[in-house]
């Protein structure tokens, strides 16, 4: 059957039923040689996204809106277009919520490697594109319905993509939303995520990571993320042990751990704690920093000096963390000495601990540098440069 001829069998079923088929169609495209990637991308927006309907849909608004135009409506024809786009959009919707249904059963159904089915999803959500909010919505639905393999694909996706990126950040703060906003009471949906998917949580821990990256995060939250580190202890390195099933060809980019976005929450949280509502939040708070920070550095010391875990923590990153906390203690003089001092402490272990590890990559001169004008107010900082330096040559 040529190409042609099965776009218009696939025309003849309604959006988005269409989906299912156009989905196996594109699933045997990426397995052939050439791959045809403008078929793929043209079967994608027309059959899958439905975005072909979406421009004609436009297209009659438009052309109705030109015909009211100059005209003075009467307000029952006012409410009877109401209606009408009341209508349309949940429509709309429920178009939406079915084609995330039909998404959902395809990836979980038997078909092709895992390999192929992640190029796939490469495919469906390019960084470039505008369905993120649909991502967002399949992402949350493989959580609580526990479908493993759209979260295996998005782990994939999220590091492909860069877990530290806009899009993958994007995708961490829709899931927040979801399930610590809009539905509080289904955060139990989360407490099982690493054993279902260590290597999709690893990924959305590193963008979580970025999403606070100059606040506090809700205190359930940092709960779970204590507990998933203190009850999956290899969680942090997960992204440097999986080799993630690409297709033939296919470069997997760096993987990024969650560790030092987590380091940077531990570092800078004690110049944070005045502004905590309560006496009794601030404490609370204070122990579970202090938890995650000891869970960090066990870690960190459970790496062997291999050549992938020398890739664990980017110098970059802590060098940035570094130059926070010292913009933090210059311009604010009136934070308490015991803070500025659990801050400085932290920072250092952060730092100790990552190079006796091995596991630090990238520029650590500069790091090293950076910490240079702290070392005068901490002694374990000063202790740290002194026992790194040669290491860092």
């Amino acid at each position: 059957m040529g190409i042609n001829e099965e776009k218009q069998n696939l025309r003849k079923q309604e959006y988005p039923y269409c989906a299912r088929d156009a989905l196996c169609r594109i699933e045997v495209l990426c397995c052939r040689p050439g791959k045809q990637v403008e078929l793929q991308m043209e079967l994608i927006a027309e059959f899958v996204f439905g975005e072909m309907e979406k421009i004609k849909e436009s297209e009659r608004k438009k052309e109705s809106d030109k015909k009211k135009e100059g005209e003075k409506m009467k307000d029952i024809d006012k409410k009877k277009e109401m209606d009408k786009k009341k209508k349309r959009n949940m429509t709309v919707e429920l178009k939406k919520l079915h084609l995330i249904e039909i998404m959902s059963d395809f990836f979980q159904s038997p078909g092709s490697s895992p390999a192929v089915r992640n190029a796939l999803f490469l495919s469906l959500f390019p960084a470039d594109s505008s369905r993120h909010k649909i991502l967002g919505n399949l992402v949350s639905m493989a959580i609580t319905t526990q479908n493993k393999a759209v979260l295996n694909a998005a782990g994939i996706w999220m590091q492909q993509l860069g877990s530290t990126s806009l899009q993958s950040v994007g995708l961490a703060r829709h899931l927040l939303s979801d399930y610590f906003v809009l539905t509080p009471k289904s955060i139990d949906k989360l407490k099982q995520l690493p054993t279902l998917a260590p290597h999709f949580t690893a990924n959305l821990l590193t963008a979580i990571g970025e999403v606070y990256e100059d606040k506090d995060p809700p205190i359930e939250l940092l709960r779970l993320i204590s507990e998933w580190i203190e009850e999956n202890p290899s969680l942090l390195l997960t992204p440097l042990m999986d080799n993630p099933p690409l297709p033939i060809g296919g470069i997997p980019m760096t993987p990024i751990t969650p560790i030092a976005g987590l380091f940077r929450w531990c570092i800078l949280s004690p110049l944070r704690y005045d502004n905590a509502e309560n006496a009794a939040n601030r404490e609370e708070l204070r122990v579970f920093y202090s938890k995650v920070q000891q869970l960090l550095m066990d870690s960190v010391l459970r790496l062997t000096n291999n050549g992938s875990n020398k890739h664990a923590i980017s110098a970059q990153h802590l060098a940035s963390t570094t130059r926070l906390l010292t913009a933090n203690l210059q311009n604010r003089s009136n934070i308490d000495t015991s803070l500025r001092d659990l801050a400085m402490e932290r920072l250092a272990q952060a730092v100790s601990t990552a190079m006796s590890a091995n596991c630090i990559y990238g520029n650590k001169q500069e790091l090293l540098a950076l910490l240079q004008p702290l070392s005068y107010q901490h002694f374990l900082i000063e202790w740290t440069l002194q026992t790194c330096s040669t290491k860092a040559a």
